[in-house]
């Protein structure tokens, strides 16, 4: 163990001792962006932080509900095989939602053989990170998640009232969301705000922006512990896209913009240049809209989240940008350099953001690589959801999710930076999703709201 890991280790032993922790949750996020976790007691904790963690890695191979998928190919590469997962100590944290227990994420880059199996998302996009670290650029991000709360015994929305940022409709919960802000801030997430969105039973939680990886292990432990401190108080909180056919597709928006490693000196921006946008500013946007039809697969992940693109609900339907125009793929607000940064629209609530950050980062460095020019903007005026105000030749938006996971198979850039295991598993996954939800129309009935809420709402 290196000297640096060493004085973390101590620091959480110091912690153990002092806050009273009983229990350690060593932590890691499926596929699914499912949570799954073995708890120890915290006495164990230095033996299975030098040791690691073994779990099968069938772990990868499962659906939301944790069905395995036994013919994928990583099983047939590593059968019955464990991987070894290691924490990330600076991710510890005390939980106050849970009795004496902190948390610890884990990554898992290795099997039993010592091989390097391309497949854990947050190890994907710890990797990207680093990537864009090799070029002085940091990123400076927070996500925006909207979610549906409903009676935990009767599955109901807890209100099914649409009034936008009502003072007196979020007051019926101010006391748990008080709490929940609380409870998260002592976990080290920071959020910024509670507020009721225009839909029926629908709240949005943003984060406060920070660097790096730690944008989505905030984005991991607000969701997570949202659903548990939800479920002690007899309600249920999802973030299945469109559980109910009545509310539009809810959305995972995510906020970033481009630094310079040092996190001193703003990269995305340029006021001498048009729209303000720099050069790199301009290559990096350019690529992430030319992926946008594989970028789609991963973003908005369940067979459910295609809901997110209808028209109508503003979230873009193409591969279009704007300066503050909502019904665009890619937002840019310009707040002044230091405020300058793009809001990327096509994300469902349900999205992972490992996997998010992973893809993104991915296609705005291969704009970077290829010099690749950014299309004219939809003005702030016109509707990019309109063919006739969007560019020739704009890429659209896969109307079907099998569709959308072919793009995916076929885009080379995404599929070298996942692995083939990792595009296997996905693909097989959702497709049997689609598969699933299909006989259950044929053989229970036709509704596919309701097998969205019985398939997912639990989970994610």
């Amino acid at each position: 163990m290196e000297k640096e890991d060493s004085s973390i280790l101590h620091d959480c032993l110091r912690k153990i001792e002092r806050l009273g922790v009983k229990h350690v949750r060593f932590e890691f996020y499926d596929l699914n962006f499912i949570a799954r976790s073995k708890t120890f007691p915290s006495r164990h904790f230095r033996k299975f932080v030098e040791a690691g963690i073994d779990f099968q890695m069938k772990s990868f191979a499962f659906d939301a509900q944790g069905n395995c998928l036994d013919n994928l190919n990583i099983l047939k590469k590593v059968f019955t095989s464990n991987t070894k997962a290691y924490p990330d100590l600076p991710t510890f944290a005390v939980l106050p939602w849970v009795t004496d227990t902190a948390r610890v994420f884990i990554s898992a880059p290795t099997v039993d053989n010592g091989g390097v199996l391309t497949i854990d998302p947050r190890s994907i996009a710890i990797n990207q990170f680093k990537a864009l670290e090799e070029r002085n650029i940091s990123l400076f991000s927070s996500f925006e998640f909207e979610f549906t709360m409903l009676d935990g015994k009767t599955g109901s929305r807890i209100d099914d009232d649409m009034n936008y940022l009502s003072t007196l409709r979020l007051a019926k919960h101010q006391e748990f969301f008080n709490k929940v802000s609380e409870n998260l801030y002592q976990a080290g997430v920071d959020i910024e705000c509670v507020e009721t969105e225009g839909y029926k039973g629908v709240f949005e939680m943003p984060t406060k922006p920070t660097f790096g990886i730690q944008a989505a292990d905030m984005a991991a432990t607000l969701r997570t512990g949202l659903k548990e401190m939800a479920s002690q108080k007899d309600l249920l909180v999802t973030f299945v896209t469109k559980p109910f056919e009545d509310t539009v597709g809810l959305a995972g928006h995510l906020n970033y913009s481009l630094w310079t490693l040092d996190g001193e000196t703003p990269l995305l921006c340029d006021s001498s240049r048009p729209f303000g946008l720099s050069e790199i500013g301009e290559h990096w946007m350019a690529g992430v809209l030319d992926h946008i039809p594989a970028l789609c697969a991963v973003l908005a992940p369940t067979v459910n989240c295609r809901g997110l693109f209808k028209r109508g609900d503003k979230n873009g339907v193409s591969a279009s940008w704007g300066i503050d125009n909502r019904t665009c793929a890619l937002r840019v607000k310009p707040e002044g350099s230091y405020g300058f940064y793009i809001e990327h629209r096509l994300i469902s609530s349900a999205n992972s953001p490992y996997i998010s950050f992973a893809a993104i980062i991915a296609a705005g460095l291969d704009g970077i690589d290829r010099r690749l020019s950014l299309p004219p903007p939809v003005p702030t005026t016109k509707n990019a959801e309109d063919e006739a105000n969007v560019p020739p030749g704009t890429k659209v938006i896969p109307k079907d999710f099998e569709t959308a996971l072919q793009c995916l198979k076929e885009d080379k850039v995404l599929c070298d930076v996942f692995g083939s295991d990792f595009i296997d598993a996905f693909t097989s996954i959702k497709l049997n999703e689609e598969k699933m939800l299909s006989t259950y129309c044929t053989e229970k009935c036709n509704d596919v709201y309701k097998w969205a809420r019985e398939f997912y709402m639990d989970h994610i």
